[in-house]
């Protein structure tokens, strides 16, 4: 079958003129968000940083997303930090740390980026872009060919900037990865998350930065062949269809942070329509390789 998926990347792969033209592209990316993106490397930086990660993820009195210390220790263990500044104030930050994959070759050293954050006013400015390929440069720059993270599957507009805006994959699907989380925005929903593979030397994300990857219309995917397996209903309810097609579509909320402020229980029923759809083809090796205009996951299973 037609491998929508895109090539993988290697250490192989990570050329001079590829680094090169990665710090071009972070310099390019923080000029039309209008920030500075830079390293951060002392505790008060890093306590900055918390500040951002807390004003995003309210957490209760007395919590805090990750501490000044912890990402200090992070850091000097050869992770990365990041942030964001507008007129020398921060406005994002990003965190990810150095882990290992297991792949059919073995364990496979890549950079996990753990928490990345915008400040609410600044949002939609293409800050988190400016960032994300900022980290890009810098791993590539450290020899590391691949970024992983995990996002909420019902995010749409997180999962619209992962796969068609960088050109990441999802390749694993983790139910309820952190636990029961009681910050503002996850308001005690259940933590499903999506894995995303983004292999930042391969074709594909080049492609991506360079707008390759737009999403198309669901009726483009249909005539390819594509069958749905979730839709939304006329009462924006989930409907679920069964479906063994080698491409499908799985429907996503318009908004699941307002659902879950003001439905819990359509919130839930929205996660586990997705849970049904994704997380058995993804585990069989399957993969998120797109997203359709009207915010449905376009789903290649495994041939």
């Amino acid at each position: 079958m037609t491998q929508y998926g895109g090539d993988v990347s290697s250490s192989s792969s990570i050329t001079p003129e590829l680094r090169a033209q990665a710090w071009r592209d972070a310099d390019q990316f923080a000029l039309r968000s209008k920030v500075v993106v830079r390293l951060m490397a002392t505790v008060e930086q890093f306590d900055e940083a918390r500040r951002v990660f807390d004003e995003v993820w309210p957490m209760p009195p007395g919590g805090t997303e990750i501490s000044a210390h912890l990402t200090k220790a992070l850091v000097h263990a050869g992770g990365y930090v990041g942030a964001a500044y507008a007129d020398d104030r921060i406005i994002g930050a990003t965190l990810g740390v150095v882990g290992r994959s297991r792949t059919e070759h073995g364990w496979h050293t890549h950079l996990h980026s753990h928490v990345a954050a915008v400040l609410p006013e600044f949002a939609d400015r293409g800050i988190g872009a400016a960032m994300k390929i900022h980290q890009r440069a810098w791993a590539l720059e450290n020899d590391l060919d691949r970024i992983d993270w995990t996002f909420d599957p019902l995010v749409r507009r997180n999962a619209k900037f992962n796969i068609a805006k960088l050109g990441g994959r999802g390749v694993d699907y983790i139910e309820d990865f952190y636990g029961p989380m009681s910050d503002a925005i996850n308001a005690n929903d259940r933590s499903d998350r999506i894995v995303l593979a983004w292999d930042i030397a391969s074709e594909r994300v080049a492609g991506a930065l360079n707008g390759d990857l737009a999403p198309q219309p669901r009726a483009d995917w249909v005539s390819r062949g594509a069958e749905i397996a979730v839709e939304s209903g006329p009462d924006l309810e989930p409907i679920a269809h069964t479906t063994g097609a080698p491409l499908q579509l799985v429907a996503l909320p318009r908004d699941i942070v307002e659902i879950r402020q003001s439905d819990q229980q359509a919130a839930l029923r929205w996660r586990l329509a997705v849970r049904t759809a994704l997380q058995p083809v993804i585990t069989a090796g399957g993969r998120l390789v797109g997203l359709t205009q009207e915010g449905d996951y376009v789903v290649e299973a495994a041939s």
